[in-house]
Formats: C-alpha cells, structure tokens, sequence
C-alpha cells in the first residue's frame, strides 16, 4: 500500500489538530472531511484543500478513502465506527473509544472479525517519552518500597448548561473526557512494573462532585493492582489541576510535567525527571520535532501498512480493560448514563448481527422444525435488558440459535430478557428456546401448567420448544410428572420434553412409563457434564452424569445439554482472568469443594499440556472435549462477554484426536 488516504469525521479543534499534524507525516494522506454543518465543513475543507462531505453514505463509499479518524465527542463514536466497519474503512477513534464496555466490546469485536484495523486515540502512547517512562521504571522494581503512583488531568474552563462536557446524553463528565487518561496511564505503568502489557486494578474506591445535569465535574480514585502497588488518579473539567505524573517508592520518584502531550507540536519540549529524597539525579529532555499527532497518525498508518487490525501499542485488550474500569468508576459515584439504559442505547438499533459471518452449521434436531446450533446460550447471566440484547445479537450473528431459560432465572428476568428479544427481532420461527420450570421447592407436577405459562407470557411466544422439569422430587412418582408433562404438551405449551438433574434410575423410569403409556418420553437431558466430574454438587439437587449415563443417552438417542459444560473456570489459567477475557472463575471454596480430586487435577494437568501444545486456552479444550463426546450433547455455555462466547465458538470446532480423547478422559 502507498500513503495511507485519511478522512476526517467531525471539524473542531482536534481534527484541526490532526489535519495539520497530517503534513508531516511520511505514510499519510488527508484526503475528505465528513461533517452536519456544511458550513464548517467548508471552511474546513478549504483550509486544507481536501474533499467536503455532508452525507454520511456518500462518505463512506468513497473509494479514495482508506482510513478515517473520528474527532467528534464520544456520544457519536460507536455509530460512526460501525458505519466504518461495515464499509471496510480502517479506524483511528479519539478517546474513549466509546461511552462504555459494552459499545467498545462490541465494535472490537465487529473490526477483527471484519478485517479492519481499530485503535483508540491516546496520543501519548505512540511517543519516545511513554516508552521512556517505561523503560525507567527499573529503578524502582529493585527497591523493597510499596510503589505508589499518581496522575491527574484537569482544566477549568467556563461552561454553559448547553455544552456537552456538562450533557449526559453526549458523554459529558470529567471522568470519560479526561479522566480516561490518568486511568489508562497508572494500568500501563502497573502492567509495566509486573511484566505485563497492563494490569486491571484488584479494586477501585471513588468519590467526586456532581453538577446538577448529573455528570461529574471532578473526581478521585483509589485504586489497588496488588500489595505492592497502589495509585491515585484524579480528573476535573472545572478545575485546574497540575496534570503531572508520579511514580514513587521509597526515596526515589519518576516525575513527569507533561505526559499526556509530550510537546503537542512540532518542536515542543517535555522532559522526565529521576529524584532522589527530592533532589534532582537525572533529567531526560525531548525536543520533539516530529510531533505527537505526527506520530500517532504514522503510528496507525504502518500498522495499517502492514497489515495489522489492532495495535501493539494500544491493543484491544487495553481497550477493553480501559472501559470496564471507566464503568466502575463512575458507578463508584453512582452516576446515571443515559447510554447504559436500553432505549438511549445505539446497540439494540444498530443490529450489529447482521454483518456478522456466521461460524455455526447447521444442524438438525428431530422434533423441532428448526435448525440447530452446535453451543446453547444460557440467558441468567444477563446483567440488564441492554446486556442481553447485546450478548444474544453477537450469538445468533455467530449463527447460534438455542437459547436456554427457567423460570426461576434471575427472577423472572432471563425469560423477560430473551423474549423481549425474540420479539424485537421477530425471531421466534427462527431460533429454538429450551425453558425449566418446576425447581425446589416447587418441584412438584401442580407448579408445571402456571409455570409454563408465566414464561410463555413472559416470553411473548406461544410454545417452548424444548421443557425440562429443573429439579427431581423422588418422594414423587415418575407417573404423575410424566402425566402432568402429557397434559401441557397436548395443549400445544410445549414441544419437547425432557428434565435437568435427574439421576439415571428415574430418568429411565420415567422414560418407561411413557413409553408404555403412549406419552411422549423424555428425549433431552439437562445434567451437569463437563472435562472434570462434580465431586460435590454445585447447587443442592445438582446432579451430573457419568459413563454409564453417557451410554444411555447415546444408545437411547437423547439429546444432553449440559449446564456447566467448562467446570465454572476450573480449566482456566489464573493469569488468564482478565477484564477482556473470562469473568466466570469459581471461588477458591468452591473450586475446592466441587471439582478437586486425584482425577480432575490430572485431567486438568492434561488439558494445559494439550492446550499449550495446540496454542489454544485449556478452558477450550475442556469444552472441545465436551462436543466431541456425541453429537448428541449441545453443551450449554453461560457468557458475560463476547470475548467468552468467541471462545466457546472456537473451542466447539477443534479438532481432538482419539488419543488425546483418551489421554484427557482419564478414568
């Protein structure tokens, strides 16, 4: 590729910025502007001889475009990023790359699988005087102090009720705006100091000032990475603060004035200072005659040049971990964002999942006129309707198309969630629900009709495709469940039957009285299966299924959709649980309790090995030896994370060899 072709999105003073910088780069060409006002737009585009846009889709299909960089406030940068994705534009998106996780994990995801290069815009990270700073924090690894480091960014400025800074609903607040910055500095240099990229705070303590529209106009955080390292960070948008950087331990203290512009412009001055008991014992000066746009802008271009979708500087895992913790910080001060409620959200709108590529085939289920997929979806980890929403477009985008629900999910939230949904998307011919009714203590035939039909209403649909009874009540006849079960399924409520922890005995009996009776028999099985076998149920009345039970299934053509089907986290690697990848760990107690034995921990010993050998996560082996078992078994998988679900999706299509079927199972 010759020079990289840039567009501009938006026309204020740091796509300015960015335009002049643009000259004096060596791989990079601004060649159009895009914004509403066509009159600023104009001057623009006449101050730098570049093409003018007024409509977004005329933009966008310009074939001279490679690349764009979105300087308009954050409120609009998740819309204008996925019009780029879905046009194969390269993205450069000022910071933060959007108003939280969920709009950020989304679009990441939507660039890598599409092929398009995105990086958020923190300027200071593609310059000499960061890697610098890095590179000095030798110094005080060696000593034995606690390191404490300190960072701030903030500026008084006058401003009106009107202004966005001070508007919720275009991302005002001290902590996105400027906040983002200390934030993102303090888990570079902690990553630094433990041989690490970044590193994710172990716990954060806010507190801040509220202006009466109800964004932040200043705050503080505490946060701790580990018991050596502590920081405070701090941001104002109506104070001056001195926008300076710490880092400390013991006597010795890295300082730096300027961190976050490092100069600015072309031969702007920055320096980094080494003090000892306060007493100046090294300076480190920059004479910056490239600039730090310059950088930036060349920084992206060869990374484009060179084929790359994420940067090695500012990577997507930095990304994410930057706005989970954005999120936590502002919950700290319990501030309401209107893009975190579902109807102001631009994620239900966007669709998303209809530029997905699907990576599931196809698969046929006797019983249901519906096409399958491999992985179930299990709808009660779903913090809100918005989370929902976004978790089961990415699924079904992927091609997934079980879901699974109960009544008792998240107090009635996962059937509510799921069917508000099917609804909105009008998928209800399209994807299959699996739904649980009838738990402890209501484990008993009378609660299975009203259960029913309070997830069906909840729902919105008319029928269940799949019913499992949740729980056994062995004080009961197989008879009088199997009858109840009849009873709903001659009303046209149900389709399939089935039941979840249940043990083999009854499960069979069960079977047989049907069968003997001309009833629909249980034809799908909801039980814990997974790499490791439970050593003491999760939950009371949890019951898993061994061998033998696996044999029945198999010879008696039962579908299994096992709960649980990872062991909770037992096959992750500690180190791996980071803020963009796997939140579902188990508690030590837990972990302990329910999978440790002599054969689990050397199934678990043999799942890294085979892991590391394959350059896969052990967690998806686990999960590959699942599928692999039958193609009977569709096991359920219970993501809070596209990064989760991703996982799951590849792990369900590696390939294991019989010998490493054998060396895993180990019985």
């Amino acid at each position: 590729m010759n020079k990289v072709k840039w567009g501009i999105i938006g026309s204020g003073n740091i796509a300015n910025a960015f335009a002049h910088s643009v000259k004096y780069c060596q791989d990079s060409e601004l060649v159009s502007i895009f914004g509403r006002n066509e009159e600023a737009v104009k001057q623009f585009s006449t101050k730098f001889a570049i093409k003018p846009y007024t409509n977004l889709d005329t933009f966008f299909s310009s074939d001279q475009i490679d690349a764009v960089y979105i300087a308009t406030p954050h409120s609009s940068h998740f819309t204008y990023s996925l019009e780029a994705i879905k046009n194969s534009k390269h993205i450069l998106c000022e910071k933060p790359l959007t108003m939280n996780y969920l709009e950020s994990m989304t679009l990441l995801n939507l660039a890598k699988e599409a092929k398009v290069f995105l990086m958020e815009a923190y300027m200071y990270r593609t310059h000499p005087q960061t890697f610098n700073i890095l590179d000095h924090l030798d110094l005080l690894k060696n000593t034995q102090e606690k390191i404490f480091i300190e960072s701030s960014f903030g500026f008084s400025a006058e401003l009106s009720k009107e202004h966005r800074l001070r508007n919720p609903l275009l991302g005002g607040g001290a902590i996105l705006d400027v906040g983002c910055y200390p934030l993102s500095m303090v888990k570079l240099i902690a990553g630094s100091l433990q041989g690490m990229p970044f590193a994710d705070p172990e716990s954060i303590n806010a507190t801040g000032r509220l202006d009466e529209t109800g964004v932040d106009l200043q705050s503080e955080a505490h946060l701790i990475f580990s018991d050596q390292i502590e920081a405070k960070i701090s941001c104002a948008i109506d104070e001056e603060y001195s926008n300076d950087l710490k880092v400390k331990s013991g006597n010795l203290e890295l300082v730096v004035e300027q961190p976050w512009h490092c100069g600015q412009f072309q031969n702007g001055n920055s320096s980094i200072k080494i003090l000892d008991s306060g007493n100046l014992v090294k300076e480190i000066s920059y004479l910056d005659t490239v600039g730090l746009f310059t950088r930036e802008i060349d920084h992206a271009s060869n990374c484009i040049q060179e084929g790359k979708f994420e940067s090695e500087l500012i990577s997507h895992a930095d990304t994410q971990s930057n706005m989970l913790w954005l999120d936590k910080w502002r919950q700290e001060l319990k501030i309401k964002c209107p893009f975190e409620s579902f109807d102001n959200s631009p994620i239900p709108l966007s669709k998303f999942y209809l530029i997905q590529k699907p990576q599931f085939q196809n698969i046929a289920i006797k019983g249901i006129e519906k096409n399958a997929s491999r992985l179930a979806l299990g709808c009660d980890n779903q913090t809100s309707s918005l989370h929902a929403f976004t978790m089961f477009d990415h699924f079904y985008g992927a091609g997934g198309r079980i879901f699974d629900t109960a009544y008792i999910y998240n107090n009635g939230k996962g059937d509510k969630y799921l069917g508000d949904w099917i609804n909105s998307r009008n998928l209800e011919k399209d994807v299959i629900v699996i739904g649980k009714g009838a738990h402890t203590p209501q484990c008993e035939p009378q609660f299975i009709r009203p259960q029913i039909l309070e997830s069906l209403e909840r729902l919105n649909i008319e029928t269940l495709d799949i019913f499992c009874l949740h729980r056994d009540n062995p004080d009961i006849p197989v008879s009088e469940f199997m009858d109840a079960l009849d009873e709903v399924k001659s009303e046209g409520l149900i389709n399939l039957v089935g039941a979840s922890n249940w043990e083999l005995g009854r499960f069979s009996e069960a079977r047989d009285y049907a069968k003997s009776n001309n009833k629909q028999p249980f034809t799908a099985l909801s039980n814990n299966f997974s790499l490791a076998e439970m050593v003491d149920p999760v939950w009371p009345g949890c019951v898993g299924v061994n061998n033998e039970y696996i044999k029945y299934l198999i010879e008696n053509q039962i579908m299994l959709f096992p709960w649980s089907s990872q062991a909770r986290g037992f096959f992750i690697k500690k180190k791996e649980i980071t803020s963009n990848e796997h939140f579902s760990n188990p508690s030590l107690e837990e972990e302990i309790r329910v999978w440790h034995n002599k054969k689990n921990l050397e199934r678990r010993a043999k799942c890294f090995e085979i892991a590391e050998q394959k350059n896969l996560q052990p967690i998806q082996v686990a999960l590959a030896y699942v599928v692999q078992k039958s193609s009977l078994i569709f096991p359920l998988i219970g993501p809070r994370t596209i990064f989760e679900t991703n996982s799951s999706i590849e792990a369900s299509q590696i390939n294991l060899s019989d010998q490493e079927m054998i060396d895993l199972s180990i019985e």
